[in-house]
């Protein structure tokens, strides 16, 4: 896998996986190839084991919708491995664009995609950084009590005003 910079290059036959952390039409492998078809997939086994709340579930079609308003999306239900592999062979693909997600099932996928297409070159983008912060994450209260700032421009969503308590 290789990882290029993020540019409109004249490429093969591309083809783009957008998975539940690329859901935006700026996500950098989307940039990459803005005329390649793409591919996301309702992961039927991971949705069988799974409780995922219908609102995220909304949320991710939402996503996909917006994304296809400007270019060509398929949405599948499936496994996701055997959903990308037909959609390349479909497309004829030589190359598929992703922006990597930092799950183990990811690369599982990638190098099952790669076992069933191995003419096809995977190119991985790196996602966009909400923010420059690199230490642990227990709570997401605490992360965004050191983020918010920098996330939101210097503007906090909520401010308390000292010395306004109850009356």
């Amino acid at each position: 896998m290789s990882a290029p910079a993020r540019q409109n290059a004249p490429v093969g036959r591309a083809v783009v996986w957008i998975h539940g952390d690329s859901l935006s039409p700026t996500d950098p492998a989307l940039e990459a190839v803005p005329d390649a078809p793409a591919l996301f997939v309702f992961d039927r086994p991971f949705l069988a084991k799974t409780e995922v709340a219908f609102p995220r579930l909304a949320f991710m079609y939402q996503g996909v919708r917006d994304i296809a308003a400007a270019r060509s999306v398929e949405i599948v239900v499936g496994g996701i491995g055997e959903e990308l592999a037909a959609f390349a062979q479909r497309h004829a693909a030589t190359e598929l664009h992703v922006t990597r997600n930092f799950t183990p099932q990811w690369e599982e996928t990638l190098q099952d995609f790669e076992r069933r297409n191995p003419n096809v070159e995977v190119l991985v983008y790196e996602p966009d950084r909400l923010t420059s912060y690199d230490g642990p994450v227990k709570r997401f209260f605490g992360f965004w009590k050191k983020v918010e700032a920098e996330v939101l421009g210097g503007n906090a969503l909520y401010a308390p005003q000292r010395g306004q308590g109850r009356r």
